[in-house]
């Protein structure tokens, strides 16, 4: 019995360790994104190296590598205009929970074509996958509102897929440069890499980066959340204020 449980055990630590052969050096160029006023955007780097196997030798065979990067969750609703009694009112909608308010992915080739079709499935690699997993509710058709999302996202440069954006500068080092609209938003970002081989994911790592705002900017969004009663009082103060100066230059 004991030399059964053995067997089994170093099976499985084989097996293990056939499965996830390589190990992975990956890092960030800016760990710190500050947005500020005259903020039009950001384009940061990601690079990493393939080391070599558990038993010290190379690497054999070419690699593929993916880059998906996921911003903050936040919630969305997408909502469908109808004419109704001669104007444009809302009518169905959806709600998607736990959606990534960022998602990029960017491949050395296109992803159908390195990486066996039920791994994408099951790692939800696609912007669709995103929507289908965070939509709660609804009360029209699914699959439009789920399109509708990832057409809207897409526009606004907050979704994105790019099957040439990973580059190799040798046989293990790759990078690629992630380009951080204006419109990005504000919190931790995950930066996840998949090194794949004959369609199998044998390395991968995580590393995270963050997005805030900086200088005037923070203070304000701070304010807003940690006092929002001095917040609004000195926002109805200024309000006032600016309006009797206004009304005293007019009046001369």
């Amino acid at each position: 019995m004991m030399a059964r449980l053995l067997i089994l055990v170093l099976a499985l630590l084989t097996s293990s360790t056939a499965a996830q052969s390589q190990s992975l050096i990956f890092g960030t160029s800016d760990p710190t994104i500050s947005i500020h006023s005259n903020f039009s955007g950001e384009t940061i780097t990601l690079f990493g190296n393939i080391e070599p196997n558990v038993d010290g030798t190379m690497p054999e065979g070419s690699y593929n590598v993916i880059f998906v990067i996921r911003g903050p969750v936040e919630e969305r609703v997408v909502r469908r205009k109808t004419r109704q009694f001669g104007i444009m009112l809302n009518a169905d909608h959806a709600l998607f929970t736990g959606l990534p308010s960022f998602y990029r992915v960017l491949s050395s080739g296109p992803i159908e074509a390195i990486l066996d079709p039920e791994i994408i499935a099951e790692r939800n690699l696609t912007a669709m996958a995103q929507a289908e997993l965070a939509l709660t509710e609804t009360s029209g058709n699914v699959e439009l509102f789920e399109a509708e999302l990832v057409r809207l996202m897409t526009n606004a440069n907050l979704f994105r897929t790019d099957e040439r954006g990973v580059a190799f500068l040798s046989p293990t080092f790759f990078t690629t440069r992630v380009v951080l609209p204006a419109n990005v938003p504000n919190g931790i970002f995950l930066a996840q890499a998949l090194v794949v081989q004959d369609g199998q994911i044998v390395a991968e790592r995580a590393q995270r980066f963050f997005v805030q705002k900086s200088g005037f900017e923070r203070f304000l969004g701070e304010a807003a959340i940690d006092q929002p009663l001095l917040y609004g009082l000195a926002c109805v103060a200024l309000a006032l204020v600016t309006g009797w100066l206004g009304g005293v230059l007019f009046r001369r």
